[in-house]
């Protein structure tokens, strides 16, 4: 996942991160910054000056860096209702997968691989949420993860039922 902004004075800042590895890498016009710690991160404008550059954050919790006591906010944290909405998924899911009447009706799988999936689920909820521009495309992006967790955990619960009998 990759942000790039504008900055006044250090100019385009671009920031990457690997989805997997949570690998990172910040670049300053065109420059690469030099890892010096887990967090911390070295510009050197010109041969003589090192300025320290210190990352807060993931793409998913929203990304602050602070070059030299300015923060600088690259990726802005997911809106309270994207967070509410993404756990929707997981409560669902936890809720419905451990209530013997509601299993009844739709049997979902909850459990460890109930929770796996949509635990997942709430991860690419908000990962689409925050990749949408309006509210419109936030709540579909959150209501298709959601219908696709839970058919998931339902076509699951389906094949765990036809193997007890």
């Amino acid at each position: 996942m990759q942000e790039t902004i504008q900055h006044e004075k250090y100019g385009t800042i671009t920031y990457r991160e690997n989805a997997w590895s949570g690998k990172k890498e910040i670049v300053f016009n065109e420059t690469l910054l030099l890892k010096k710690e887990k967090n911390v991160y070295i510009y050197k404008p010109d041969e003589n000056t090192d300025v320290t550059v210190k990352s807060k954050g993931s793409f998913l919790t929203g990304v602050t860096l602070d070059v030299e006591g300015e923060s600088i906010k690259v990726i802005p944290a997911p809106k309270w209702y994207e967070v509410v909405c993404s756990v929707l998924i997981f409560m669902f899911t936890v809720i419905w997968g451990n209530s013997v009447y509601l299993c009844s009706i739709l049997p979902i799988v909850g459990g460890a691989i109930g929770g796996g999936i949509s635990g997942g689920a709430t991860v690419v909820s908000i990962f689409l949420m925050k990749k949408s521009k309006t509210i419109g495309k936030k709540l579909l992006m959150w209501l298709i993860t959601f219908v696709v967790s839970v058919m998931l955990c339902a076509l699951i619960g389906f094949g765990l039922i036809s193997l007890l009998k």
